[in-house]
């Protein structure tokens, strides 16, 4: 499968903005509170949406945001071994698009390991597109099964060694 058209260079970024903890955290801050685990979820949504944009595809950033945040809400897309799947299917994107981010420190994503997530395959689909949706879907899902492949995104240092390592998925 090729991940390239879904996958530009630019819809990758090997570190998150988002952090553990914020930079103006107090002493007694507890990076496992609700509060901060809610905002750490939203800085991730907040910034795959800004790497779907990059793709051209993405009819309106605000509400996609919506529509990625409203369906994190509902059930986590984190699936554990280090990995998130945040993805929705919308009218604001025109055809199935992808985003990659890594978190190198990881940040808590309530996988269902209790492991923090370092991944974050975003995906985003037309309503009417769910046979690509689900296409890609299987093939990402394979790699939380590969440690290859997992070392492999964990170490790249471009965003090029992302994409061949996508290139070399069965």
């Amino acid at each position: 499968m090729s991940f390239r058209r879904y996958l530009p260079e630019k819809a990758v970024r090997l570190d998150l903005r988002t952090k553990l903890l914020p930079d103006d955290a107090p002493e007694d801050f507890d990076p496992k509170s609700r509060q901060n685990l809610s905002r750490i979820r939203e800085g991730v949504i907040n910034e795959v949406c800004e790497l779907l944009v990059e793709t051209g595809e993405v009819a309106n950033p605000a509400r996609l945001f919506r529509d990625l945040h409203n369906r994190e809400k509902k059930a986590v897309t984190a699936v554990g071994h280090g990995v998130a799947f945040p993805h929705v299917r919308t009218l604001q994107v025109k055809s199935f698009v992808m985003a990659f981010g890594r978190s190198p420190e990881g940040l808590p994503f309530e996988a269902p390991d209790g492991e923090s997530v370092h991944l974050f395959f975003a995906m985003a689909a037309p309503p009417y597109d769910d046979r690509t949706y689900l296409k890609v879907y299987k093939a990402l899902a394979s790699l939380i099964l590969d440690p290859e492949h997992h070392e492999l995104f964990l170490a790249a240092k471009e965003p090029s060694e992302i994409l061949r390592a996508l290139e070399i998925v069965k």
